[in-house]
C-alpha cells in the first residue's frame, strides 16, 4: 500500500480539497490534528474507519519474493558465497508450495535460506545473509565486532556467533516461513525474557534484503527495528561475560543508514521487537 504523498501529486491534492472542504472539517479540528500526536491519533481513527488497520503496506506478491529471490542468488554467486545451485528448480517449487501472505500490518511471508551445517553452515548462512543486506541498501553500516567465526581476543581465537538452539539444529534448506508479527515483543523485561526456540536468527536478515521498504520505514514509532534473538553473539572487548549480545537490524533515522549491530541481551527499550517465526 503506497504512500500518499509517494502517488501522484493530484491525488494528493484532490484528498486534502475533500477533507478541507467537509463542513464538518473544523478550524478547532485542523488545531487539534496538529497538536503533538494529533495526526497520528486522526490516521489512527481513519484506518479504524475504513478498515485499513490491519493491511501491511509492504506486502509483496510470490512473483516479486522469488524475483527477489533469483537476484540475490546471482549477487551470492558472483561474490563467493554459498548459492543456490538450480535457483530455477527452487523457485519452481516454492512457486507451487507458497503460503499466503498472513492477516496482520506487520506480518510477513518470507524465506528460511541455510547453507551448510552445523557451525560452518551457520557462519556461511550469517556471512551470506549480512552481505544481502548490504547489497540490498544503498547506505548501510555493520559493526565491526559483529562477526562470526573465530577471531582473536587477548591471543586466544574465541568464537563468536552462535545458534539460540544450538549449531547443530543448522540445515541446508530453502523453505517459506511466516513472520506473523514483526513487531511482536516491544514491550518486555529483556530480550532473554521473549525469545524462544522460534526467535528469528538469519530469518531477521532475510527479511531485512528481501523487504527493504520496511526496513527504510523504521522509526521507532509506528515501525520498530528487530532482533534477531535466535543468534547469540560473544563480544569479549564489549561484554561483561560471554555470549550476552544479540544482534539487531535497525536503522539511522539522521543518516538513513541500515545497521546490523549487537545489543545487550538483557535490552527492553520498546523501539524494537523480538519477533519469531511459524511454518
Amino acid at each position: 500500500m503506497a504512500r500518499l504523498n509517494d502517488d501522484t501529486f493530484s491525488r494528493g491534492f484532490e484528498t486534502v480539497r475533500v477533507l478541507l472542504g467537509h463542513p464538518k472539517f473544523t478550524a478547532e479540528l485542523a488545531t487539534a490534528i496538529r497538536k503533538e500526536g494529533g495526526a497520528d491519533r486522526a490516521v489512527e481513527a481513519l484506518l479504524q474507519v475504513f478498515g485499513l488497520v490491519n493491511i501491511n503496506p509492504f506486502k509483496q506478491t510470490v512473483e516479486e519474493q522469488l524475483a527477489a529471490l533469483r537476484e540475490m542468488n546471482g549477487f551470492w554467486k558472483d561474490s563467493g558465497h554459498p548459492h543456490i545451485g538450480d535457483i530455477e528448480a527452487v523457485c519452481t517449487r516454492l512457486a507451487e508450495t507458497a503460503l499466503e501472505w498472513p492477516e496482520g500490518r506487520d506480518a510477513y511471508r518470507s524465506f528460511r535460506i541455510r547453507f551448510g551445517k552445523g557451525r560452518d553452515g551457520v557462519i556461511r548462512t550469517f556471512e551470506a545473509h549480512a552481505d544481502a543486506v548490504k547489497h540490498a541498501h544503498d547506505k548501510s553500516w555493520r559493526w565491526d565486532l559483529l562477526l562470526s567465526g573465530e577471531h582473536p581476543y587477548r591471543g586466544e581465537n574465541v568464537d563468536r556467533l552462535r545458534l539460540l538452539n544450538g549449531n547443530g539444529s543448522l540445515m541446508p534448506v530453502v523453505e517459506w516461513i511466516i513472520i506473523p508479527d514483526l513487531s511482536a515483543h516491544r514491550k518486555r523485561n529483556s530480550v532473554t525474557s521473549v525469545r524462544r526456540s522460534r526467535s528469528l536468527a538469519d530469518e531477521g536478515l532475510v527479511l531485512a534484503w528481501l523487504v527493504p521498504d520496511r526496513v527504510r520505514a523504521i522509526d521507532y514509532n509506528e515501525w520498530c527495528a528487530w532482533f534477531c534473538a535466535g543468534y547469540e553473539i560473544n563480544v569479549p572487548e564489549y561484554d561483561a561475560g560471554s555470549w550476552q549480545c544479540v544482534p539487531i537490524v535497525y536503522r539511522d533515522t539522521d543518516s538513513g543508514k541500515v545497521h546490523l549491530d549487537a545489543y545487550w541481551h538483557s535490552y527492553d527499550v520498546s523501539h524494537c521487537s523480538v519477533p519469531s517465526a511459524r511454518e
